[in-house]
């Protein structure tokens, strides 16, 4: 088979595999919050906030957050805990990181602009800072 060809045949291929994390990932996910206090858990509310919403939940426990760009600024306070926030980066998902191989750089920057190919971590253990 003659090169041309070859690449007239891969390019669909390539152009479904760009932006596969965008295709392929969902767009909210579970983020399980725990507060200790000198290795106890810690009952609060608290508050999930990004540029695509905000939640409310009681920790510990679960929130169903919208994937973003932006930081997840988690803010909690409980009876014996003052309000404080925490900042949770969003970090390249491994769809992402194949999205590098497969589609590359243009799939991959898709990703990152779409939010798709970012993801915030699964589980965000706090030390409450007043604690210390």
């Amino acid at each position: 088979m003659k090169p041309l060809t070859k690449l007239m045949l891969m390019a669909p291929v390539l152009a479904v595999l760009s932006g596969c994390a965008s295709l392929l990932a969902e767009d909210v996910q579970e983020v399980r919050v725990v507060l200790m206090c000198k290795n106890r858990t810690l009952p609060v509310s608290c508050t999930a906030i990004n540029n695509a919403g905000r939640w409310d939940f009681i920790s510990p426990g679960s929130v169903l957050v919208k994937n973003d760009t932006s930081m997840l600024e988690l803010t909690c306070r409980g009876q014996y805990v003052p309000k404080f926030t925490v900042s949770v980066p969003p970090m390249p998902t491994w769809t992402m990181a194949a999205n590098i191989f497969a589609g590359g750089l243009v799939g991959a920057a898709m990703d990152a602009y779409s939010g798709a190919g970012l993801k915030y971590p699964e589980n965000v253990d706090i030390n409450n800072p007043a604690c210390e």
